[in-house]
């Protein structure tokens, strides 16, 4: 990542340039450009742990105060010798130029500047203390939008923030897999999820009327605007025995006239978006996107709704728990359910909602996730009724969409009906592969995996690739530079309907898997699972079979389905 942590290799390594004479004309353009560059240059340190060895922080005595705290340090390392610490956003400004000159002026020598984070800088000047009368400290704010402006910046999808009885960390979700980014310290964590609560969010968007670090749950809606462009961070506090966790998802607020991304665009074949976009056509029946959480369902819903091509001519309602993506052409309703309620309480919004849509002549309608038996029976309702309707669910295939949706009271003759389900989708995202950085997986995987992947599922070992972490520039890295769907899609035909109103759910799956009609390393992915959509995937040198079985199963374990053909 761009923010990760350059090891100490030596002081004067560390420091990125050796003693200085003071400069004469120390503001001047042409200085300040090469200081800001050779600074720049040295990388950001992020851990206490990279620092050398001071003796006492000077900033107090050099009238560095409040905010400022958060933004600059300066240490004392013996022999009047001195460090400075500046963040990203201080560097090259007056704070940093004239704390330079008062350092000087004090007679020390500057051996080095280094940018470094906020939440170290606030650290290492104790600037965090929790008492918000204390004029003298500084509050969390450049600390949370460097937070989030790095996360941006690093394609994070997710924001982790997690504090226990003794430390505190953030990481960071990019392209599916989990990433460190900066530890705290737990008073610094705390004052954090409260200034996002209680300072940064939208009043009707939270969930209880004040922060309180001893609620179970609390949800929110956070604007923010970084580089130009538009974002909503959905925060959502847990409650853990020994801490808590706030998880922030970072969504991309859309303006109009931005091209909407097509079902290839995510990942799907295209023999999956024929079988999607049949679906999508017609003026009835019940689509479902299911999977685990951050598997892409909302984004493949909304893909759903802009691909109709009669939306023109529809009328459309979305109810959600909150709006997450701004669908053009739908009229968007956002709701908030609490988790902590029962059943009934929590839904009566949404179930109010939708009773007033169902007598306000929708065509189509799409509902965030059904989760609750309330949901699925007025679902239900809307698709006998003739209309179109979308939602998620929370399973581990398409078939056990079916389980999910009778556990959640509906018959399984409704089920079965020729017009009831259009299509279910079982989706995950997976990591791609760098293709400037990845290697052979001949070099990487042992040879009971080689030998897998070539006699059990009959693929060429010589096209597979893994992913390598190094210092490679166009991936940072990280040997990954985005996410693809893999995805099972299934819509019934008649032999499928009479065995889910039979109850034999395995046996339909069975069946349907048995309409495979090509290898693994074919793009016909007819009666694939998705987890043969990842194999065709990796047969192509897309993606890692380490990540294959990370987020799925061992290639051992896999079972096959015999083809009849």
């Amino acid at each position: 990542m761009s923010t990760k942590t350059v090891p100490s290799r030596g002081l004067l390594s560390f420091l990125g340039r050796g003693r200085e004479k003071p400069h004469t004309q120390e503001d001047t353009t042409q200085h300040q450009a090469k200081l800001v560059a050779s600074i720049r240059k040295a990388g950001r340190v992020s851990d206490r742990g990279d620092l050398p060895l001071f003796r006492s922080v000077l900033s107090p005595t050099l009238d560095v105060t409040g905010n400022d705290l958060s933004l600059i340090a300066v240490v004392d390392l013996g022999n009047r010798e001195a460090l400075l610490l500046v963040s990203d956003s201080a560097l090259g400004a007056r704070l940093h130029l004239e704390l330079r000159k008062k350092v000087l002026t004090a007679g020390y020598k500057l051996e080095g500047e280094r940018l470094a984070a906020t939440a170290l800088i606030a650290s290492v000047n104790k600037a965090i203390n929790g008492d918000i009368s204390d004029s003298k400290a500084s509050d969390v704010r450049e600390i949370v939008e460097e937070l989030i402006r790095d996360a941006i910046n690093d394609q994070a999808t997710d924001i982790h923030l997690c504090r226990r009885e003794a430390s505190g960390m953030a990481l960071f979700r990019i392209h599916s897999r989990m990433y460190r980014y900066q530890g705290y310290e737990p008073d610094t964590c705390n004052q954090m999820a409260g200034y996002l609560y209680t300072n940064m969010s939208e009043e009707k968007t939270r969930s209880n009327n004040t922060f309180s670090l001893e609620n179970k749950s609390m949800s929110c809606m956070v604007r923010k605007t970084v580089e130009g462009k538009n974002y909503k961070l959905r925060y959502k506090y847990i409650r853990m025995f020994d801490g808590w966790d706030v998880i922030i998802r970072i969504l991309l607020d859309e303006k109009p006239g931005v091209v909407a991304r097509t079902y290839e665009d995510l990942g799907y074949e295209v023999s999956q978006s024929k079988q999607l976009g049949q679906s999508v056509a017609r003026s009835y029946g019940f689509i479902a996107f299911t999977g685990p959480t951050g598997s892409g369902k909302s984004t493949a819903l909304k893909a759903s709704m802009e691909s109709d091509p009669n939306r023109k001519v529809r009328k459309r309602y979305s109810v959600e728990d909150p709006v997450e993506y701004k669908i053009f052409g739908v009229s968007q309703i956002s709701v908030q359910r609490d988790d902590h309620e029962g059943e009934e309480d929590s839904s009566k919004a949404l179930i109010g909602t939708l009773r007033d849509i169902l007598r306000g002549d929708p065509d189509d309608v799409m509902v965030g996730e059904t989760r609750d038996r309330a949901t699925a029976s007025i679902l239900a309702d809307f698709v006998v009724a003739g209309n179109k309707l979308y939602t998620t669910l929370h399973t581990s295939s398409a078939f056990g969409a079916i389980l999910r949706l009778n556990r959640l009271g509906l018959d399984r003759h409704i089920l079965a009906d020729r017009k009831f389900i259009s299509a279910i989708a079982f989706q995950r995202l997976l990591p791609v592969l760098c293709d400037h950085c990845k290697v052979p997986a001949s070099e990487v995987l042992p040879e009971i995996k080689l030998m897998l992947l070539k006699e059990k599922f009959k693929l060429d070992p010589a096209t597979i690739y893994c992913s390598t972490e190094g210092d490679c520039i166009h991936c940072q890295g990280r040997g990954i530079t985005g996410s693809t769907v893999v995805a099972e899609i299934v819509t019934p035909d008649k032999e499928i309907r009479s065995l889910i109103a039979e109850g034999r759910d395995e046996q339909a799956e069975d069946y349907w898997r048995q309409s495979r009609r090509t290898g693994f390393d074919d793009a016909d992915m007819t009666g694939k699972t998705a987890y043969e959509h990842a194999l065709y995937k990796i047969s192509q040198g897309r993606i890692d079979p380490q990540d294959l079985e990370r987020e799925f199963e061992p290639l051992e374990s896999y079972e096959l389905v015999e083809v009849i053909r």
